[in-house]
């Protein structure tokens, strides 16, 4: 079984009538350096002009030459439109259907794909106002249902599909949090999160459920309402490796340096002899990524 991927994020648009966005390059980099530090090198990161409608079809056409035992993820992190497509880069707003990527193509895409099982994370939406990852295309109609009937379309046995959020709904960038929140939360869950742990492994299923409920419960925070929706299935359970970040995570993202901690406990206070804790953390966001004890401590 080997991992492939493909990690696409686009915040710069060749078309100046297309609004950028903060956060989706930043979603793609982190996720591609996390599953490639994690699963295996095999997979691309497309971002900003790199992301154009040619290239991005070009690298599902490696993706459909897999093996039948292969793991296959895309991330998308972008503009969604309101007519069931994915902006590209030089995607051009007063021609979007002939040069943005639709549901309908991407759907035929995931059935060439003979892995046994394919993920997708889509963080944009299909419906929304000027704060939400949409690209609004003027005197066309907002047909929902046919957005779903799309995602249905990619999604099926061995195929899991994580949108962002319904379809008549917005997705957000938190910009405190520096990612989409769909992103942030997937790799919160990725490194370990205690909801998704199972034997020190990440269970992909509590992993999705995890992720819906925190990107709700943080898109309140904001005043919004944002559902993410999971489609397909698979057979049995599937888990991954806690995600750690390595060589590609702090060559993309240098300010998360990282560190070492020794904290000394007060003898007087727990009756142990200079117990020595390292902890490892990461500046930008002190996230807590292992802890190791001395084994001479008793507790």
């Amino acid at each position: 079984m080997s991992f492939r991927g493909l990690f696409v994020g686009i915040d710069r648009y060749a078309s100046p009538r297309i609004r950028e966005l903060s956060c989706a390059r930043r979603d793609a980099v982190a996720l591609h350096a996390l599953f490639s530090d994690t699963l295996g090198t095999d997979a691309k990161l497309l971002v900003d002009n790199e992301a154009t409608a040619v290239a991005i079809q070009a690298e599902f056409k490696r993706l459909i030459a897999c093996e039948p035992d292969d793991v296959v993820v895309v991330a998308f992190s972008g503009h969604g439109t309101p007519t069931h497509e994915l902006v590209a880069h030089d995607t051009v707003k007063e021609n979007v259907s002939e040069t943005a990527i639709s549901l309908n193509a991407l759907a035929e895409w995931f059935s060439r794909i003979q892995a046994r099982l394919l993920v997708c994370f889509l963080d944009c939406c299909f419906s929304g106002g000027m704060r939400a990852k949409v690209l609004q295309v003027e005197m066309l109609p907002r047909d929902f249902s046919s957005t779903d009937v799309a995602l249905n379309q990619m999604s099926g046995n061995g195929r899991l599909v994580l949108t962002a959020s319904k379809a008549n709904e917005e997705a957000f960038e938190n910009m405190k949090l520096r990612h989409g929140l769909l992103t942030y939360y997937v790799m919160e869950a990725l490194r370990g999160a205690e909801e998704v742990r199972d034997a020190g492994k990440v269970n992909v299923y509590r992993l999705l459920e995890y992720v819906t409920k925190r990107v709700v419960d943080g898109s309140r925070e904001l005043g919004r309402l944002q559902h993410p929706t999971l489609r397909g299935k698979i057979d049995g359970e599937l888990t991954w490796p806690v995600f750690k970040p390595g060589p590609l995570y702090r060559k993309a993202f240098p300010e998360c340096r990282r560190h070492t901690v020794l904290w000394l406990m007060n003898v007087g206070v727990v009756g142990l002899q200079e117990p020595r804790i390292t902890v490892t953390v990461y500046t930008s966001k002190a996230y807590l990524l292992s802890a190791t004890w001395d084994p001479d401590i008793k507790i």
